[in-house]
């Protein structure tokens, strides 16, 4: 019996691909690095039915790949071949907790169908900078993808969860742990168990090479009873760090971020053609959004004594500048809030492939104070590479009360254009090995241009890694290729 046989035996005939054409939509995403075949893509239901194709596969030594969503922003590579192991059809929401706020999700669920399952509930779980529609929730927390939500307790969403270890057996982290759980006396919501050993830190960013998740208790949150938003202007990202820094410190707002008007533009244009050129013209270069929310009591009340707060440090702090109740532009700030902690419209062209059609992006982490320093650099090495510095997006997204920064630069591209697609692919690998000189931190080195260059610069943890791997994946079937990303 071969292999698609013995897979055959375990989901089912019409669960098994292996038609090179019918399985491209399962590896494609928008990277810049070329597509590579698996043998085939089996499609589970459950976790059973996942831990059987894991323990298969380390019979007959074939690499395991997981894939949890129909959407990829980045490209899927099995570097070996193997199985991509499709876990899409995974979405069970187990329970909505309210009273512990939190909801227990499969991974094929989607940003799409929770949001929508929790405003009925008047829920929410606080998301990344528009996370695709249809793209995996947990795949999304377990890359550590920041939220708009600065504060420190949301900085890890996942709580308990269940896994399959790369040998095949199913495991439960923390109070979920209790034999009878969900229905004995296990909550499932704190995620460490007896002894240092902390399996969701193997699993962050780990992209499915130290194990796979089939279920996971994340935090949710009320619903704000009422918001207040706030766009501030500024020509420099210079001149924007001080307002940052201070607005962190009184813990002002819930959610903050930092656009410039390229990126704004490619969000808010109703209409590309006709809007886009109009608005980046008239936003600013800068723009931080900070978003002030009133909880289940008192909610007014917190909103006023926070946006007095916030003017006090606008004369005192920044005199001159401006706290905005309307975008530049475009008009009220009020619809911000149901924007921003949506995903992004299935129906529509994705924010990032509005203006070309496609986007490389390059994300690191860094002090506030060092991002102007990154934005010089990674412009001038775009210049030299014939891209247009101009035609670069720039996230900023502080972190843990601004104590760190994500930081971000969106390359556009046509994907149909060879030579602007090389000049793109150049710059991007000019761009990593000038961050790195400027010691920025990868902490998720996506695709083999990045993980190279990040890898060889840190020795020692490469090492620590590869026995970590070679200690939990004695076979090296889950992932194989790839140390983590």
């Amino acid at each position: 019996m071969n292999l698609k046989e013995k897979l055959v035996k375990i989901v089912g005939t019409k669960r098994v691909i292996d038609d090179p054409a019918k399985m491209v939509p399962f590896i494609k995403g928008e990277s810049l690095e070329p597509l590579k075949m698996p043998n085939c893509v089996v499609s589970v239901k459950d976790a059973k039915e996942a831990a059987k194709v894991v323990k298969l596969a380390n019979k007959s030594i074939t690499p395991v790949i997981p894939s949890s969503s129909g959407t990829h922003a980045r490209s899927i590579i099995p570097a070996q071949g193997g199985i991509i192991l499709d876990m899409s059809k995974m979405k069970t929401i187990h329970d909505i907790d309210k009273r512990n706020r939190k909801v227990r999700i499969e991974p094929g669920l989607t940003w799409g169908e929770l949001n929508s399952k929790l405003k009925r509930h008047k829920m929410m779980v606080y998301n990344p900078l528009f996370p695709r529609s249809d793209s995996s929730v947990i795949t999304t927390l377990l890359e550590r993808e920041p939220r708009l939500n600065t504060r420190f307790e949301y900085g890890e969403q996942i709580l308990a969860l269940e896994m399959i270890w790369p040998t095949g057996e199913i495991f439960k982290t923390g109070t979920a742990s209790f034999k009878k759980y969900p229905k004995g006396l296990g909550s499932g919501d704190y995620p460490y168990g007896p002894g240092p050993i902390d399996p969701l830190r193997l699993l962050q960013g780990a992209q499915g090479t130290m194990g796979i998740v089939t279920w996971a208790n994340v935090k949710i949150e009320h619903k704000p009873k009422a918001d207040k938003t706030f766009c501030m202007p500024f020509k420099k990202f210079d001149d924007m760090i001080e307002a940052i820094f201070a607005i962190q410190r009184k813990r002002i707002g819930f959610e903050c971020l930092a656009l410039d008007n390229l990126n704004l533009a490619c969000i808010l244009a109703k209409d590309m053609a006709d809007d886009f050129e109009r608005l980046r013209k008239t936003l600013p270069p800068w723009s931080l959004i900070i978003i002030l929310t009133g909880p289940q009591y008192f909610p007014e009340e917190k909103i006023a004594y926070e946006e007095e707060a916030l003017h006090i440090i606008r004369n005192t702090v920044f005199p001159g500048s401006k706290v905005l109740d309307i975008v530049p532009g475009f008009g009220s700030t009020h619809v911000l809030p149901d924007i921003l902690r949506s995903p992004w419209p299935k129906k529509e062209v994705y924010w990032k492939s509005r203006l070309k059609g496609a986007c490389q992006d390059l994300i690191f982490m860094t002090i506030m104070d060092k991002v102007p320093e990154f934005i010089a650099e990674v412009k001038k090495v775009a210049g030299n590479n014939g891209v247009d510095p101009d035609a670069l997006g720039i996230y900023i997204q502080p972190v843990d009360f601004a104590s760190s920064a994500h930081v971000e630069f969106n390359f556009f591209y046509n994907p149909e254009d060879a030579k602007e697609k090389a000049k793109v692919a150049n710059a991007y690998k000019e761009s990593i090995e000038a961050a790195l000189k400027l010691e920025a931190h990868f902490t998720r080195p996506y695709g083999k241009v990045t993980s190279d260059l990040v890898y060889e610069r840190a020795s020692s943890y490469t090492g620590m890694l590869k026995k970590t791997k070679a200690a939990l994946d004695p076979n090296n079937v889950m992932n194989p290729g790839a140390l983590c990303f």
